[in-house]
């Protein structure tokens, strides 16, 4: 598949200001606990709603290699050890932008908001699978309350249709981020259990570390994701038109 100018210039924007957050640490933002939010996988999420899937593969693929890189050029703490896994720190990446670009095009294109749907379905099975590890059993009652959600707004959807797409955005935003954080722990625990990294990292750990993270890198990346994509896309209309 050929890219147009435009897509290799968005691209190669999002890759840098991805690059530039994790370079200067302005992608992580101290939050309660001593717990630090990142957002450099959130120019991904842009990148795939403006242009597609595979802008937002390519620009998942160099925020992966970034990463593994600066994990043996400048570690920060013993978390950074794992990243320089190219499992860890590039494979979840390439799969940011494609989860996000489906995700936002099949709550606009479709009469029924799957992708609220599946984002509620996402998160009933990540509460399921952290469950799981920590319990040792399967919580069937979470993955249900999570497509029942996604139903309760699939409702929302059909009442408020003018709102579409800042939905439709903030429902990119959460797969999106969603994928980065499920895939990134569930490599680590993986390899983690194969005794593939070192120091092995406990389960419980890994679903700690998601909890404490995960709920508020969401809302960060819904707002940023929206704002900056509503603004993007009212310039290139002239700032007057509907979207």
């Amino acid at each position: 598949m050929k890219l147009s100018v435009r897509q290799i210039v968005v691209a190669g924007v999002m890759s840098a200001i991805a690059i530039f957050l994790g370079a200067t640490r302005l992608g992580f933002i101290p939050f309660v606990l001593g717990v630090a939010i990142t957002i450099m996988h959130v120019p991904v999420i842009i990148g795939a709603v403006l242009e597609g899937p595979l802008v937002g593969t390519i620009i998942g693929a160099l925020f992966g290699i970034f990463s593994l890189v600066w994990a043996f050029v400048a570690p920060t703490g013993p978390g950074d050890l794992y990243f320089q896994n190219p499992l860890i720190s590039i494979l979840p990446r390439l799969f940011i932008g494609l989860t996000a670009w489906a995700s936002y095009a099949a709550f606009r294109r479709a009469s029924v908001p799957w992708g609220l749907i599946l984002a509620g379905t996402m998160l009933g099975l990540a509460g399921a699978f952290g469950y799981q590890i920590a319990q040792a059993s399967v919580p069937l009652a979470l993955l249900v309350g999570g497509i029942v959600l996604g139903l309760i707004a699939a409702f929302i959807h059909q009442t408020f249709q003018r709102e579409t797409e800042v939905l439709a955005l903030a429902v990119a935003a959460i797969v999106g981020t969603l994928t980065n954080t499920v895939l990134v722990l569930s490599a680590i625990g993986l390899l983690s259990q194969l005794r593939l990294i070192q120091p092995p990292v406990p389960w419980g750990v890994v679903l700690g570390v998601g909890m404490a993270n995960g709920i508020p890198e969401i809302v960060v990346a819904v707002l940023i994701t929206t704002s900056v994509v509503l603004a993007w896309k009212r310039v290139e209309t002239g700032g007057g038109s509907q979207l």
